[in-house]
């Protein structure tokens, strides 16, 4: 990726060389981003003031800017053939933890680190019907449950993921079907489910069919079947055996929009399938077989109100459930514990942008236990309220209002179980306030301030240590972006 910087600008010269070279380059469009997140928290690793026994924690006090910059390139390369491509350059930290400072990029440096974050072609109705596309691509919503790839948001590094493979399209006029086969390139690792990255040697493979119905301005929904198969590897985390068996994880779901005036209301549900491969033996070859049995739900329900000559008023609810397995797999060969593949579920400023798949290396709770490390519905119980105004008379401005609660479904008994937790599956509960100036359509500033009050199940284990007052964590976050 050395030299993709002067690439993009030899590219962008060749759109006025000559005839032969605007029809390769037939409607180029040139657009992107640029976002910057500036952080500033406490005591979000260890929940204390002072760092356990004294020694100092650096690492629990952040204070930092980071910079995401993205460009997309698109254009035709034949009347029915259209590429992409997206360069990307994140994760850039000004200030490190602590004391000291980042050294300087020079340009170098910041070739090597631009990747490119989409590189495909689509071609149009093959068959009549069907839209293909080849290549590295991005895929879902932010926010979404089961399956993203994409730029990540209200995230400690900004991180950018993506996935390899093929995409095919169906749309009609009451419905629409998508079929994917893809290779994730740059997915975190979930060591809890057993899907683990490519990246780590696990020759990850993903599939998934959704079929989805539209027309309809009130309601919709769309039903899925996701497939991620870990080839050949004997646990997780380790490269298998020749000899070894396919971790074989299925999700089925359901998911359902519906609005109705001011109201909306949105529902998912999934269940876990397929076999699990683990191993409760260190140092075996092969592992041993279990099946997935996790289920996950999720609600949301909103009302937004137009009070004349006040403003806009959204109050909001939600609620999220994700199975936990109070067991270990060598006892009765069961995973109840919710598995996503690639999940972007990650409510709270505090708790979310510091979830276990973050690529800045700072992990939510890291120093009192690292499991209550956010990562979608993954053995969770979740719920929160909050509202948002957006005042008439300054229109640009919205405020919002978000308190969450955090919990575990179930936790581990009989051997392997924490005695310091004493059953309380409490992990904490938070508060947010937000604000977010939209300076124009592209251009918007969001504010936020959040505080997160630990809960028993961090209480009980930070109290059997030295120095064991417990704090609340603190955060203070700025994001700016811009898209051209």
């Amino acid at each position: 990726m050395k030299k993709l910087l002067g690439s993009a600008l030899a590219l962008a010269l060749l759109v006025s060389v000559g005839t032969a070279n605007a029809e390769l380059l037939k409607n180029f469009k040139f657009g992107g981003s640029v976002e910057m997140s500036a952080i500033s928290g406490r005591n979000f690793v260890n929940f204390q003031k002072e760092a356990v026994g004294g020694t100092g924690a650096a690492t629990d006090r952040i204070g930092d800017a980071q910079t995401r910059i993205m460009l997309n390139m698109d254009w035709d390369l034949l009347d029915d053939v259209h590429a992409k491509i997206t360069l990307g350059k994140n994760n850039q930290v000004y200030g490190k933890f602590g004391n000291g400072h980042a050294a300087a990029e020079d340009l170098n440096t910041a070739q090597t680190a631009v990747m490119i974050d989409q590189g495909y072609f689509k071609i149009d109705k093959v068959f009549g019907a069907i839209d293909m596309t080849f290549g590295r691509q991005f895929y879902g919503e932010p926010g979404d449950l089961i399956a993203y790839w994409g730029p990540k948001y209200d995230e400690y590094g900004m991180d950018i993921t993506a996935a390899d493979g093929a995409r095919f399209d169906y749309s009609g006029e009451k419905a629409y079907a998508t079929v994917l086969v893809l290779t994730p390139a740059r997915v975190a690792g979930d060591t809890g489910t057993g899907i683990i990255d490519a990246e780590n040697g696990q020759r990850l493979a993903v599939r998934g069919f959704i079929v989805g119905n539209k027309g309809n301005e009130n309601v919709d929904g769309k039903v899925y079947v996701w497939n991620a198969a870990r080839h050949g590897a004997a646990v997780p985390g380790a490269t298998g055996a020749a000899e070894a068996k396919n971790d074989n994880l299925y999700i089925v779901g359901l998911k359902a929009k519906a609005k109705f005036g001011g109201a909306y209301g949105s529902v998912e549900v999934a269940k876990n399938f397929g076999e699990y491969r683990y191993n409760p033996t260190a140092g075996a070859a092969t592992g041993n077989s279990g099946r997935y049995a996790g289920m996950a739900m999720l609600i949301n329900a909103g009302l937004k109100a137009d009070v004349e000559q006040i403003g806009m008023f959204n109050p909001w609810a939600e609620f999220g459930y994700g199975s936990g397995d109070g067991d270990t797999p060598a006892n009765d060969a069961q995973n109840r514990n919710f598995a996503a593949i690639a999940t972007d579920y990650k409510p709270g400023a505090v708790y979310g942008r510091f979830n276990a798949n973050n690529t800045g290396g700072q992990t939510f709770a890291s120093g009192a236990n690292a499991a209550t490390a956010g990562n979608g519905l993954f053995n969770r119980i979740i719920w929160g309220v909050g509202v948002k105004a957006t005042p008439t008379a300054v229109n640009k401005l919205t405020m919002g209002v978000q308190f969450y609660d955090f919990n575990f479904q179930n936790l581990l008994i009989g051997p392997g179980a924490t005695a310091a937790i004493a059953g309380n599956r409490h992990i904490g509960s938070e508060v947010d306030v937000t604000g977010e100036w939209k300076h124009s359509e592209n251009v918007s500033l969001k504010g936020t301030i959040g505080n997160f009050m630990p809960g028993g199940y961090i209480k009980n284990q930070v109290n059997g240590t030295v120095g064991n007052h417990v704090s609340s964590a603190w955060l203070g976050a700025m994001d700016l972006a811009v898209k051209f």
